[in-house]
């Protein structure tokens, strides 16, 4: 469509109105089929679900009961024939209180803020116990989460 005067102009703004109301539409019955289609596998899955994490838990008792057996002292993990089971260190994470990106900018560390005025996280872990009170900071230790992966060759053939 060649746009020549103002009319045109108004036609071409409705049929993008139009386009934007069909695609919304077609977006929205996209999501309805997709939101069902989650619901009806989370319910047809939800007690393979909860027994999983029962045999993870009964993994992961056993596993801190019989820690010094199970792992060599510098391992944390130990692989079996069908997978293996250990324990993955998560990193430290830093909180921040809202007003933690003013009082950066105010000390002088807006290389830790981000453009969006926004604490840049990674850049406040070593802040030491003063600065972390001062800027409204809480440091919180990573923990250590237990894991059990399970290898594909386990898994029989049509099973799956």
């Amino acid at each position: 469509m060649k746009i020549k005067n103002l009319k045109d102009v108004e036609e071409a703004i409705r049929s993008i109105a139009m386009i934007d109301a069909e695609i919304v539409s077609i977006d929205n019955t996209a999501a309805k089929a997709i939101a069902a289609a989650k619901e009806k596998a989370a319910a047809d899955s939800s007690g393979l679900a909860e027994r999983r994490e029962k045999l993870l838990a009964t993994l992961k008792e056993y596993s801190d009961g019989h820690r010094s057996e199970l792992y060599d002292s510098d391992k944390k993990s130990r692989e079996f024939i069908n997978g293996t089971i250990g324990y993955r260190q998560n990193p430290a994470k830093v909180e921040v209180g809202e007003d933690t990106a003013d009082l950066l900018i105010k000390a002088g560390f807006s290389n830790c803020v981000k453009v969006k005025k926004e604490p840049v996280k990674a850049a406040l872990k070593n802040f030491d116990a003063a600065q972390q009170k001062k800027f409204h900071i809480s440091l919180i230790p990573g923990k250590e989460v237990f894991y059990c992966t399970a290898t594909e060759k386990t898994i029989p053939d049509g099973a799956a």
